[in-house]
C-alpha cells in the first residue's frame, strides 16, 4: 500500500487495531527502510503540482494527474509499454528463428504461446530470457513460466526443461 502512496489514514484503515502512533511508526519505517519510495513518491507529487504532464520511460505522456495517480500511473504505464516491447522482440525471435510456436494473447502481465511440437522446448528459456532483459535496469526484472495443456486455471508453474517435458507428455 506505501509503494501506491498511501497514507496515514490509509494505513489506520487497514490496520484497525493499531493506534495512531504504531501507525506513524509503520509509516516512517518503511520510508526508512525503502527511501527510493519516498523519494519517488515525492518525484511525483512535485511533477503533479509544477508540470502539466509527466512522461513514463517509453516517452508517453500523462497529463492531469495528482500526484497519488502519477505514483501508479507511471509504473503501470512504464509496465504496460515494456510488454507490448517484449512482445515485439517475441515475435521477431520467432520469426527469425522460423518457428512455429505462436503468440497467442496476452492476459494482464502474461503471455500466452501455442506450441508447436516441431519446435525446440528450450525456446520458452529463449523467451523467458528475453522478457527478463532490460539493460538499463536498476531492478530485476522475473518472469516466471507457467504450462497448461487443458484450461488457464490448471497451469502449472515450471522452472526447468524436465519440467516443461514432463508437463507436456501427461
Amino acid at each position: 500500500m506505501k509503494n501506491y502512496g498511501a497514507k496515514l489514514d490509509k494505513i489506520r484503515e487497514m490496520f484497525p487495531d493499531k493506534t495512531i502512533e504504531e501507525a506513524i511508526r509503520i509509516d516512517e519505517s518503511y520510508y526508512k527502510a525503502f527511501p527510493g519510495v519516498k523519494a519517488y513518491h515525492n518525484y511525483c507529487w512535485l511533477r503533479a503540482r509544477e508540470f502539466s504532464y509527466t512522461e513514463n520511460l517509453f516517452g508517453v505522456k500523462y497529463y492531469g494527474l495528482n500526484g497519488h495517480k502519477l505514483i501508479n500511473t507511471l509504473i503501470q504505464g512504464t509496465a504496460a509499454y515494456f510488454l507490448k516491447w517484449k512482445m515485439r522482440q517475441a515475435y521477431d525471435f520467432c520469426k527469425e528463428k522460423g518457428l512455429k510456436t505462436k503468440y497467442q494473447m496476452n492476459i494482464h502481465d502474461e503471455l500466452s504461446w501455442l506450441y508447436h511440437r516441431q519446435d525446440p522446448l528450450n525456446i520458452f528459456f529463449e523467451f523467458k530470457g528475453l522478457m527478463e532483459y532490460w539493460e538499463d535496469s536498476y531492478v530485476p526484472i522475473v518472469a516466471d513460466m507457467e504450462i497448461t495443456t487443458t484450461t488457464w486455471k490448471d497451469k502449472k508453474e515450471v522452472s526447468t526443461l524436465h519440467e516443461l517435458q514432463e508437463n507436456l507428455s501427461t
